[in-house]
């Protein structure tokens, strides 16, 4: 038996497998016979070949990596079983710890029949610099081959330079086979993508897990000329071509690469080249082996399609981190993740850290939220890493401004924005508030486009149409390394340039799209704002703009966030009798109309016009947007005597100041309409939605939401006028353009679907109004609430025709839902809860319920002696109904 002559027993699993992978490859180039079940199985049975490798072979290494001994105390666990077999066949045992085994903690996973190999000399072999040294040191102390029969050793079967692999590498299986599909189709593959998206990593796992293939495999570090010269030169001395006394580089290189040409196969790797030039005179021409490129440069033009990692998945982060996950909150490791954008280099960072301070995922999430800058600056022992996140970024920085200088201040910028879809647009809209130099370049394309090209170039950012992307944590790094000074200095910059920017203007469409593309950014802008203190007038403005945007989209959560923060941020800095203070003040106020908080929007509404008064004057138009407002408020409350004299004063200062064809004007006549038509007087409504329907076609076009409401409300007052065929084509050319302009699930398309359903109900055409009902309903629920007054009505409506349709106890609890919001979010003698008590007293009276009937009905004729102005029910019809059911008691 040869004393040379190695059994390799390992845990099989990720990190057991790359470090055995990695001792075999070591011991294999010094002549030893080792076998390494994953690369050297035949076919057969399993067990029969493992009991007769272990009796044929001297020496029995037992391979001890994190968690290599955990399921030893299971009786078929084959670490357990070989190390077994080998004692009773008194091979030479040695335990052979990687240096993050902690053999105290790792002693208690071992039964008692295996406790003995603690009791052995104890080899250690690190995967990182010393490791060629420590396996010379297990040869000569543990292994050595004194005893082995004369003759001529083997020759290794590669000639390499290639760094130490990554025991932790993990993942990118589909990535490794497209590289190796793709070296085999051309002889030549790029890696290319972000510094730290793990390209490296990805070239030296694809070189040691082929290394058999091939007879020389030569790793150059190609970031500079200077590096790939020196590694030219290594390479020379690699394959003893005997050139250490030639003076001329060039020589040398030529050497390397003729000789590389003779040799039918190989592998070259350029890791981190920066432009073809660079890599162009080393490459082996003609050549019939592979070369593998890694860049971060785009733009290569080496290859027609390079390959681009990308950012690690929640399973290969689970693979990877797999040791310090915390069982009871596995939710931490995707946040982590999402925290990280899937950096592999972050990622290995946290698994390095988290292996040197033995801490969980959360606890490290929780640190990262609150040291971001430490902990990507930070490299723990025994990160697989040569640089952290923070180094590999600083250096791309560093080049980019010295190319040009501007580009500092771009990626400043940049920094305080969301990371995804920045619209170039945005820097020019903003350019006032720039620096000169960037404002002049953002203003000529080709500079712009020169600026971008270099930042592309470097992988700081990508290019999707006309939008721009960061890696988030490219983002951290660049506001990370600002001074806290320099920090609110950019910031306020970033919310100058988006109030700049941000367009939206209600009754402009063409503003619409382009706003929902900046407020992701005016998100992020504030979100770093509030975690800065920093507040500003141009902030207040921004989140009002951005505010307005949400609600007419009918996103109130969010806007009630923007809209209350600009009126604090008003508040603070301008005082509160500042005439912006009182447009957040109606803006707000009008928010909370909208979700039907009437209580708490009137003292709003009434603050503002007090502001507007005494500042502005009576005869402003600011004044008369808040008299509309408070109006507005009022009729909805059913409060029609103090409404009118709001809007009647509204209207006339609009004429006066504003003129006849303005699309004020036109809302003004609207809302004095709206309230006639409440009040009965139908006749003098209807010249005012007309005049109010011409102004805003005139102004704003056929296909404006202003339009539509205008077209709706005149179709509104044509059906309670019993003139069905003439309101039919108004309410459907209203609800295609609210489609259109707002979406499907706007809440004012939920109106539109409502009305022209009633309409439809009251035609007889019930299968074609109930989809509309039930789509009105489920757009309520979605985009307002449970609890909205809109919502109650859709849920009122879509009773009603069910229980025309014989489907009482859905309709009724349909009915009854409706009430239960109504009561909730509106005063307590609303026209709309006298509406559903009677249509409640209905159902009671037709289903058999007389007690709740009359209970409901008594309700409702008590409100509507309290308001004969309510024309939603007469005080007639509730009589009749109380009389049906006197009559049937009797």
């Amino acid at each position: 038996m040869s004393n040379k002559t190695v059994f390799l027993s390992y845990r099989r699993d990720t990190i057991g497998k790359a470090f055995a992978r990695a001792i075999r490859q070591a011991l294999t180039h010094r002549g030893y016979d080792c076998f390494l079940d994953v690369d050297a199985m035949e076919s057969g049975p399993w067990p029969e070949q493992i009991q007769r490798e272990v009796t044929a072979r001297a020496h029995f290494l037992l391979l001890l990596t994190p968690g290599a001994l955990e399921r030893c105390n299971e009786e078929d666990d084959w670490v357990r079983r070989e190390y077994l077999l080998a004692a009773r066949k008194k091979r030479n045992i040695v335990p052979v710890r990687e240096e993050s085994f902690q053999t105290d903690r790792e002693r208690k996973n071992c039964p008692a029949d295996m406790r003995d190999a603690f009791d052995l000399q104890m080899a250690t072999v690190s995967l990182g610099n010393t490791f060629e040294n420590d396996i010379d040191e297990l040869i000569r102390r543990y292994i050595p081959p004194h005893k082995a029969p004369a003759g001529p050793q083997p020759l290794p079967r590669s000639v390499h330079n290639l760094p130490t692999r990554n025991p932790y590498f993990s993942g990118r299986e589909q990535l490794l086979d497209d590289l190796k599909k793709q070296l085999a189709n051309s002889g030549m593959a790029e890696l290319q993508g972000l510094g730290g998206m793990g390209k490296t990593h990805t070239a030296l796992e694809y070189a040691h897990r082929h290394i058999e293939e091939y007879p020389f495999l030569g790793w150059l570090r190609a970031e500079d000329p200077e590096a790939l010269a020196e590694g030219f030169a290594a390479l020379s001395r690699l394959l003893g071509l005997g050139t250490e006394n030639i003076s001329d580089r060039n020589l040398v290189i030529g050497r390397v690469r003729r000789e590389i040409e003779a040799r039918d196969r190989g592998l070259l790797i350029f890791d981190n080249v920066e432009s073809e030039a660079d890599i162009r005179p080393y490459l082996p021409s003609p050549w019939r082996g592979h070369i593998l490129i890694t860049s971060r440069s785009p733009a290569l033009g080496l290859v027609r399609d390079s390959l681009s990692p990308k950012g690690f998945t929640l399973e290969e982060a689970q693979e990877l981190l797999k040791k310090h996950l915390d069982p009871e909150h596995p939710e931490t490791l995707a946040e982590l993740l999402a925290e990280l954008g899937g950096l592999p280099l972050a990622l290995e960072q946290a698994r390095a850290y988290l292996r040197e301070t033995g801490s969980r995922v959360g606890q490290y999430l929780a640190l990262f939220r609150g040291h971001r800058a430490q902990l990507l600056a930070h490299r723990a022992p025994g990160s697989q890493a040569e640089v952290t996140v923070a180094t590999t970024w600083e250096l791309a920085f560093q080049r980019v401004a010295e190319e040009i200088p501007e580009a500092e201040a771009f990626l400043n910028l940049c920094a305080f924005l969301a990371p995804e879809d920045i619209p170039r647009r945005l820097f020019r809209a903003g350019a006032q508030h720039v620096p000169e130099q960037l404002a002049n370049r953002v203003a000529d394309d080709w500079e712009f486009g020169q600026l971008i090209g270099l930042l592309r170039r470097h992988a700081l950012l990508e290019v999707q149409g006309e939008g721009l992307s960061f890696h988030r944590l490219v983002q951290t790094v660049l506001v990370e390394r600002l001074a806290a000074a320099e920090k609110d200095e950019w910031l306020a910059r970033t919310i100058r340039v988006l109030a700049a920017a941000f367009p939206f203007d209600e009754n402009d469409l063409e503003t619409w799209a382009p706003s929902a593309v900046l407020l992701p950014h005016v998100q992020a802008a504030w979100d770093r704002a509030q975690k800065h203190t920093f507040t500003s007038r141009e902030l207040a403005h921004l989140l009002n703009g951005a505010g307005i945007y949400l609600l007419a989209r009918g996103e109130y959560a969010r806007s009630q966030e923007l809209l209350a923060a600009s009126l604090a941020i008003h508040q603070e800095i301008l005082g509160e009798s500042h005439p912006d203070t009182a447009e957040s003040l109606n803006n707000l106020a009008g928010l909370l109309r909208a979700q039907g908080k009437y209580q708490e929007a009137r003292p709003l509404y009434e603050q503002a016009l007090a502001i507007c008064r005494a500042v502005l004057g009576e005869d402003h138009p600011h004044t008369a947007a808040s008299l509309n407002n408070l109006a507005e408020l009022l009729r909805a409350q059913g409060k029609y005597q103090e409404a009118r004299p709001l809007y009647e004063q509204a209207l006339a200062i609009c004429r006066a100041v504003l003129g006849e064809d303005h699309p004020h004007t036109a809302a003004s006549l609207n809302n004095l309409a709206g309230l006639l038509e409440s009040q009965g007087e139908t006749e003098k409504a209807r010249p005012l939605y007309e005049q109010a329907l011409a102004i805003y076609r005139a102004a704003l076009g056929e296909d404006h939401p202003a339009t539509a409401t205008s077209l709706n409300n005149l179709a509104e007052l044509l059906r309670a006028q019993g003139k069905h065929q003439e309101a039919r084509p108004l309410y459907e050319q209203a609800l295609a353009i609210r489609r259109a302009a707002l979406g499907e699930d706007h809440p004012d398309t939920a109106a539109s679907l409502n009305n022209l359903a009633g309409l439809l109900e009251f035609q007889g055409e019930y299968d074609k109004a109930r989809p509309l009902y039930e789509q009105a309903l489920a757009i309520c629920r979605t985009a307002l609430g449970e609890d909205h007054p809109h919502t109650a009505t859709s849920y009122n409506n879509l009773g009603l025709l069910l229980f025309g349709q014989g489907e009482q106890e859905q309709a009724v609890s349909y009915l009854a839902r409706a009430l239960a919001i109504r009561e909730t979010a509106l005063p307590a003698e609303h026209p709309d809860i006298l509406l559903s008590l009677y249509n409640l007293g209905f159902a009671g009276l037709e289903t058999g319920e007389p007690d709740k009937a009359r209970e409901y009905l008594t309700r409702a004729r008590q409100i509507k002696k309290g308001h004969p102005e309510y024309r939603e029910v007469s005080l007639e019809d509730i009589e009749g109904l109380l009389g049906r059911l006197n009559a049937r008691n009797e």
